[in-house]
């Protein structure tokens, strides 16, 4: 007859346990949830587009220390290296394995950038890249606290260069002066403000290379209704590469009657296309041989 006398006290003690276990599950979960989302890969081509105008119309990002460490891609990142860009770069930046990213904004339009400008990021010695440019001839004016260093002989061959800490922008004077409006928050919103733009890059893995294009009728792909497409490229094997492509339209409709042009229009160029819609969202993969895509790129 003890038995029963006990039975409250076994019950409170279940009831302490079980709380117990319930707040340790909580906070383990609490931790699980805060250790994915720290433990997400930051994507570095998102970041670069706070260096650009929101009027940017075509944004490429190339990851170069990617390019230059890997082997087998080797023949992409020579076509970064055989660029008038980076050949400008080599007579104030000789190293060039110093530079781990770079980005180039073109605007369709006009209005934000007259020509386009290449933002590179790097270990750069900034005070060591200031004396090369005094010794070449270059001379510096001071915009909004940023140096722009320009070359008075030659203007049409080598382009004006802007110093930040880890950055070199090179581009034109004018569309140099745009960019950093952008960098030190100028009333001036960067591509990565806009909602469309934030939407399909959300969608896009880091590649070593990415694009952004806003659709436009001269100029990219076209589809009725598409509004922003993005592209990222990663390496798949040894020998190839996979492309991953995400298309925005105004509506699900539109995007579903692209979904047949898009598949057609990759597979005159890549293998294994398959393309699947998402909302007014089109998702495209497919690969392509790294030896073919860097005979055809343009840094």
């Amino acid at each position: 007859m003890g038995s029963p006398n006990h039975t409250p006290k076994r019950f409170k003690t279940n009831l302490k346990l079980i709380a117990a276990v319930a707040v340790l599950s909580a906070w383990t979960l609490a931790l699980v949830g805060f250790g994915s989302a720290c433990s997400k890969e930051a994507k570095t081509f998102v970041d670069l587009m706070s260096t650009v105008p929101d009027g940017t119309g075509h944004f490429a990002y190339w990851a170069i220390d990617d390019l230059n460490e890997d082997e087998d891609l080797w023949g992409v990142y020579g076509r970064f290296k055989e660029s008038a860009d980076a050949q400008q770069l080599k007579e104030f930046v000789p190293v060039l394995a110093t530079v781990k990213q770079s980005a180039k904004a073109v605007s369709y339009d006009n209005t934000s950038l007259k020509n386009p400008v290449t933002v590179f990021r790097g270990d750069f010695d900034i005070n060591n890249t200031k004396a090369r440019l005094e010794t070449i001839g270059y001379s510096q004016t001071r915009y909004k606290d940023v140096g722009i260093w320009t070359l008075q002989d030659n203007q049409a061959i080598f382009k004006s260069v802007a110093l930040r800490s880890t950055a070199i922008l090179v581009g034109n004077d004018s569309d140099l002066r745009a960019c950093i409006d952008v960098i030190v928050k100028s009333n001036t919103q960067p591509l990565n403000g806009d909602r469309n733009v934030r939407l399909v890059a959300d969608k896009l893995p880091n590649g070593v290379i990415v694009e952004i294009v806003r659709a436009d009728i001269s100029h990219g792909e076209q589809y009725p209704d598409l509004v922003t497409y993005g592209k990222s490229y990663t390496k798949a094997n040894k020998d190839m590469l996979k492309l991953t492509a995400v298309y925005m339209f105004g509506d699900s409709p539109s995007a579903g009657a692209a979904q047949q042009q898009i598949k057609d229009h990759l597979a005159a160029t890549f293998e294994e296309v398959k393309v699947r819609r998402d909302g007014n969202f089109v998702i495209a993969t497919s690969q392509i041989s790294i030896a073919e895509f860097a005979q055809s790129l343009e840094f």
